[in-house]
């Protein structure tokens, strides 16, 4: 007992003048790091105006490319119960006059700054043009049909027969002689109650896989304790030997990945949204959002970039799993490609696994490659026939430098290059004072290693909009021409790019923020459906 106590005593002692070595360090040499600030990016609206929240923006000059005393028609289908239908449409008529923030969860008004009224879509309309639904744009689904397919044992098959009672009315609109430019799923209360959670307790459930999979997975095991790479086999298996766990994971990802066959955007919103005493975000924004992402989904853009270098293709690289089982190890690489428009969505090949470097996906040499001759390409030909004088890629892992020399090949004749690797990884700085950093602020830790706080205070909205300390995103990697200043410019304007809502920015570029949505789509997709590469069909 005593030998114990004078253990603990000295592993005390020696705690303690560690740790007083480790103060008297710091006190003698104060840790020292380079910043700049970037000035917030802003945005391109109707007639060339700029501003940089897209709200105020919108409410003053209208949306990019429109015309004052211009307005356009947006024809909505919508797809629910009857009930959900009519309250859509009231909901719709609702929002031609203002619609106010309210109050907050304490009895106080929201700020007016931060959260904004929605103007109407009456006269005086943010984006310029009026939201309609004709009665043949509008289907109704049998309430028995809904009842019937929640009524099924297993979650994955309540929310296949949701799919499929929802998908042949979007087929039908899509079918029309004058379709609609955009599709609005209301979906009941009860859809709700039984599907809006469903994703996270497939993580619990082990894979069955077929013989030709226990095969594959056996000979890259033996391949990565020999050593000896595996021969370039083809397997092949029955049709009808599929994985049990197979698809219909969560509803939202299982409905995109199924109804883009029918190149029509999509919108699902839960009826309980529409309720003026529901709890959430407050109406406003609720309005904000759901009218921006409509606007966008028809196929037009509220808002440019003000500052965005003109022939560059961001290229955002990240992977995905095949299955949301947590003993799935199965990832495949993903392509999402900004700078001429309208984003571009690209499959590429699978991603290897290498447990005794970093346990993350990564691309072969090959595949990283083919992936980045492939975005280019797209690029290009949205542009007609404009190739891009510099590529940049924001890829979410570490490069290889397999995956490096793949990359630089398949620039081909682009001349700039700028590859970088994003990550959060948990280191934080304060600002003396009581309010966070500012948006904007970049820290040099070292040579091509910095942090960019694209979450902190915000000097338009006079707060920081955030819960926590921000997380600053640190460029863990770059590789290429431009200055840490352009690099810091350039991810600050594309978290400004996310059409689907009117935030007034992301914690991520746009190139890597939906990665894991859009991913989850493509594990979704049925092998029948050919993916769509417009960004808009994932959202």
């Amino acid at each position: 007992m005593k030998a114990m106590l004078r253990n603990r005593t000295s592993l005390a002692s020696h705690t303690l003048r560690k740790s007083t070595v480790v103060d008297d360090l710091l006190a003698q040499t104060q840790p020292s790091f380079e910043a700049f600030y970037v000035a917030e990016p802003k945005l391109v609206f109707a007639d060339g105006q700029t501003f940089v929240d897209p709200k105020t923006g919108l409410k003053l000059f209208g949306p990019y490319g429109s015309s004052r005393g211009t307005e356009r028609t947006i024809r909505i289908g919508v797809v629910g119960t009857g009930q959900s239908i009519g309250a859509f449409l009231a909901y719709l008529s609702r929002c031609e006059s203002r619609i106010a923030a309210g109050f907050n969860s304490k009895g106080k008004p929201f700020d007016p700054v931060c959260f904004p009224d929605y103007p109407g879509n009456a006269r005086e309309s943010p984006l310029r043009c009026t939201f309609v639904s004709e009665k043949t744009h509008q289907r109704a689904v049998a309430e028995q049909q809904l009842d019937s397919a929640l009524k099924n044992g297993t979650v994955s098959a309540k929310l296949r027969d949701v799919v499929a009672v929802v998908l042949p009315h979007i087929e039908a609109l899509a079918e029309l002689d004058t379709q609609p430019d955009v599709v609005v799923v209301v979906l009941p209360r009860n859809v709700e109650a039984e599907c809006a959670n469903v994703g996270g307790n497939f993580q619990k459930i082990r894979l069955t896989l077929t013989p030709v999979e226990k095969l594959k997975r056996k000979l890259e095991r033996d391949s990565e304790k020999s050593n000896i790479p595996l021969l370039d086999l083809e397997f092949t298996e029955d049709s009808d030997s599929n994985s049990s766990a197979t698809g219909y994971w969560n509803l939202h990802h299982a409905f995109k990945a199924r109804a883009m066959q029918y190149e029509i955007g999509t919108q699902i919103l839960w009826e309980s949204t529409l309720d003026p005493a529901g709890k959430g975000q407050d109406p406003a924004s609720i309005a904000w959002n759901l009218f921006t992402a409509l606007y966008y989904k028809s196929g037009s853009i509220p808002w440019q970039p003000q500052r965005m270098p003109e022939n560059t293709c961001f290229v955002g690289i990240s992977f995905y799993r095949e299955s949301p089982s947590a003993s799935a190890n199965i990832e495949t690489s993903l392509a999402q490609v900004f700078g001429a428009g309208e984003g571009i969505v690209l499959k590429g090949s699978r991603a290897v696994l290498d447990k005794k470097r970093d346990r993350k996906p990564h691309l072969t040499e090959s595949g990283a490659e083919s992936l980045l001759k492939a975005a280019i390409a797209s690029y290009t030909n949205s542009r007609n026939g404009v190739p891009p004088s510099r590529v940049v890629i924001h890829k979410s892992s570490r490069y290889w430098p397999e995956e490096l020399i793949g990359l630089r090949r398949g620039l081909g004749n682009v001349g700039l290059h700028d590859f970088l690797a994003l990550e959060f990884l948990g280191k934080r700085f304060m600002r003396p004072g009581e309010h966070a950093p500012l948006r904007g602020t970049v820290v040099q830790l070292q040579a091509r290693n910095y942090l960019v706080f694209t979450q902190g205070y915000v000097p338009f909205f006079r707060i920081y909009p955030g819960m926590r300390i921000p997380h600053p995103l640190e460029v863990v990697e770059h590789h290429g021409d431009s200055t840490p200043q352009q690099i810091a410019e350039e991810v600050l304007c594309l978290t400004k790019l996310n059409w689907n809502n009117c935030s007034f920015a992301g914690g991520l570029p746009i190139t890597l923020r939906f990665s894991q949505s859009v991913g989850k789509i493509l594990a979704e997709l049925p092998k029948d459906v050919v993916p769509k590469t417009k960004f808009k069909f994932y959202m």
